[in-house]
C-alpha cells in the first residue's frame, strides 16, 4: 500500500498528491525543505504555498500537493520526494 493517493485532475494537466495519513503540516517548515531541494517559493499565504522549478506545484495545509504536469511519472517522482523527504 502506498503512503499517498495520486489522482489525475480534469483535463490531465495536473495531478493531486494526497498523503494517506491525515495531518496538518507546518507549511513554513516544509517549504524550507522544498526550497533546499531546488524550487523557488512564488506564493506564500495561509491557504497555500506555490513553488516553481523543473515542475510547478502548490502545497496545502493538509499536506496535499497539486502538481502541474500531464506526465504521471513526473507526478509520482514528486510524490515520492514529498512523502519520503519533505514530510519526513
Amino acid at each position: 500500500m502506498s503512503d499517498y493517493l495520486l489522482e489525475v485532475c480534469s483535463g490531465r494537466a495536473a495531478w493531486q498528491i494526497q498523503p494517506t495519513d491525515s495531518m496538518e503540516i507546518d507549511m513554513e517548515e516544509i517549504s524550507l525543505k522544498i526550497i533546499a531541494s531546488g524550487w523557488e517559493c512564488t506564493l506564500r499565504n495561509r491557504l497555500c504555498y506555490s513553488f516553481s522549478g523543473e515542475i510547478d506545484f502548490t502545497l496545502f495545509p493538509s499536506g496535499k500537493l497539486l502538481v502541474k504536469t500531464g506526465d504521471q511519472q513526473i507526478a509520482e517522482n514528486i510524490a515520492k520526494m514529498h512523502i519520503d523527504s519533505w514530510l519526513s
